[in-house]
């Protein structure tokens, strides 16, 4: 028996909509997300689709796209796959992630099922100037309390110190590990720094885990005494801290900024040329401080420092957030200097903009992609365009 073309075309719509869906609603498992990157990085058409479809200005143009369009049967499929009985207020009765699912899944079967081929939407775009620019990787810079300075990316794996009742040690690629073997007499503070396309994981001596992102510092003890464990940070970090009642542990992003946990995982990004200093809580609860201010973060929510005041966000893009420490961007309605903020920092890159531009973009990519990948993704929306000279990258008109 032959197969049927367009089942399985009505087969991979409901799967790729699933997965789209599954990225606005962050719900995708690691293998999800790798299966549709696959999806997206087959072909610009795919690219510029996704980019559409994730879109939530787009949302609404679709919803009232698939009403006109000869889709009442798929439509109807979708609302009873979503447990909606009454397709026509679907807009009305449900949230904004379960729209776009709902919306995902009827303009994707168009698409795929009802859409002749020959009249698949044609892309045209200026083809950004291919570029030698490769991603970051595992790079730091370690000076110990006596001003040894280690190159860390040039270092081989095994023991750097054992004496005073620590022990420093390079586990592997991108991992350098502190322990305690006995009791420090004082505090000797050792600093890590990490370059422009660079990043690093630390493990502390009380067994808190740190991932390092491109150009961040972090100074800390080699081992903690006293009442409270306290660190210092420029730049961003991911912190997995390690439960101790008796003994807070602190990260200082300022002279009157701080952070303050027991035991609980958290993403700080404090950088300079950032307006404003992001504190986001994953799991257990964290005390944010400001000169003028204190507030608790419960899991899911972000605190802004912007000068003296705290804001709350109280439904934090957690994905977006932690992405680039699990080897991703993440950008949902982020602007593209936001964007290119990021991949200054991480393709070690400086970004000329000859123009201004209000185009805000959802996308997910590999870090590991090189940079010409990223602009290209971003350029087949049409409403921006780049050029790469050596480490240059000019935002054009």
């Amino acid at each position: 028996m032959k197969e049927n073309p367009a089942g399985h075309s009505d087969q991979n719509a409901y799967r790729i909509a699933y997965l789209v869906a599954g990225f606005i609603r962050k719900t995708l498992t690691e293998a999800e997300h790798d299966e549709l990157d696959q999806w997206i990085e087959a072909s610009d058409e795919n690219m510029l689709l996704f980019e559409e479809l994730t879109d939530e200005k787009n949302i609404e143009a679709n919803l009232a796209w698939m009403e006109n369009v000869q889709t009442e049967t798929a439509l109807k499929k979708t609302s009873r796959q979503l447990q909606f009985t009454d397709p026509t207020k679907i807009k009305r009765r449900i949230a904004w992630p379960f729209i776009a699912a709902a919306c995902l899944l009827a303009v994707l079967i168009g698409v795929y099922v009802f859409r002749p081929a020959q009249t698949a939407p044609s892309i045209t775009t200026k083809q950004v100037a291919k570029s030698h620019v490769q991603p970051g990787g595992n790079k730091a810079r370690l000076t110990l309390a006596n001003g040894t300075v280690i190159d860390l990316e040039k270092r081989s794996n095994g023991l750097i110190r054992n004496e005073s009742g620590i022990k420093i040690e390079k586990t592997g690629d991108g991992a350098i590990m502190y322990e305690k073997l006995s009791e420090g007499r004082q505090a000797a503070f050792n600093q890590i720094d990490i370059p422009r396309g660079g990043q690093y994981i630390l493990s502390l001596s009380d067994g808190t885990k740190v991932w390092m992102n491109a150009l961040s510092t972090l100074k800390f003890p080699e081992q903690f005494t006293g009442s409270e464990r306290i660190v210092e940070l420029s730049g961003e970090a991911f912190f997995d801290v390690a439960k101790d009642t008796q003994h807070p542990f602190i990260v200082r992003i300022s002279d009157k900024d701080q952070v303050r946990v027991l035991g609980t995982k958290f993403n700080v990004l404090s950088y300079h040329d950032e307006d404003t200093k992001k504190i986001t809580l994953v799991e257990g609860s964290v005390d944010v401080r400001s000169e003028t201010s204190n507030v608790k973060l419960m899991p899911g929510q972000q605190a802004l420092i912007s000068n003296v005041n705290i804001a709350i966000e109280k439904h934090a893009d957690i994905e977006s957030v932690t992405g680039w420490k699990d080897g991703r961007f993440v950008f949902r309605d982020a602007d593209i200097y936001n964007i290119m903020r990021q991949a200054e920092r991480w393709y070690d890159v400086n970004v000329i903009y000859r123009r201004t531009s209000s185009q805000h973009f959802n996308f997910s990519i590999s870090r590991n992609e090189p940079l010409s990948k990223l602009l290209h993704l971003m350029e087949l929306t049409g409403k921006v365009h780049f050029k790469t000279e050596n480490k240059t990258v000019y935002v054009l008109p």
